[in-house]
C-alpha cells in the first residue's frame, strides 16, 4: 500500500487482484480502456485515443477522459471496500489542463480517505508525453454490491 494510505485500516487485495485479471466489459470495452495496475487505494486505467474519442474540435471530448478518471476513483476505493460492497460517485469536479488528442492517456486513481458514509479519491490523467492533461476529485458512498441509491 502506498504512504499516501497507510491511515486506511482495511485492504481488500483480492478485489485488486480481481479488478487488474477481469477482462474489459461493458463501457471499458466499447471506449477500449484497460486496467493496468491495481494495488490497495490505487488503480491505473489506460486508454489509447483515436479518432472515435475525438468531438468535432479535433480533440478528446471531456467525457471519455471523465469517464476513465471517475472510474479509476472508483475502482481505488473498491480496492479497499469489503467484499459485497461497492460505491456510487456523488459528486465530481474535474479541471482539464491541456487537450489530448491522440494516444495512450492513463487515469492513476487513488484514495485520500475513507470514511463511514463519504468516501473521497482523486485521480490524474497523463497523456503519452507523461503531461498532466486532467485532474479529478470525487466524493462516492459505500453501496451493497447489486443496489443502487434508493
Amino acid at each position: 500500500m502506498s504512504r499516501e494510505n497507510e491511515h486506511v485500516q482495511f485492504a481488500n487485495p483480492g478485489r485488486a487482484r480481481a479488478l487488474l485479471e477481469a477482462a474489459p466489459d461493458g463501457w471499458m470495452e466499447t471506449l477500449g480502456a484497460r486496467i493496468t495496475e491495481a494495488e490497495p487505494g490505487r488503480v491505473v486505467l489506460e486508454l489509447v485515443a483515436g479518432p472515435q474519442h475525438r468531438h468535432g474540435g479535433g480533440v478528446v471530448q471531456g467525457g471519455v477522459i471523465t469517464q476513465i478518471a471517475d472510474a479509476a476513483m472508483g475502482m481505488s476505493l473498491a480496492t479497499l471496500q469489503e467484499n459485497g460492497v461497492w460505491n456510487t460517485t456523488i459528486e465530481l469536479k474535474i479541471n482539464f489542463l491541456r487537450p489530448a488528442v491522440k494516444g495512450r492517456l492513463r487515469a492513476v486513481g487513488r484514495v485520500i480517505e475513507m470514511r463511514q458514509t463519504l468516501l473521497f479519491s482523486e485521480a490524474d490523467v497523463f497523456d503519452e508525453a507523461d503531461r498532466l492533461i486532467a485532474r479529478a476529485s470525487s466524493t462516492c458512498m459505500p453501496v451493497p454490491e447489486g443496489q443502487g441509491r434508493e
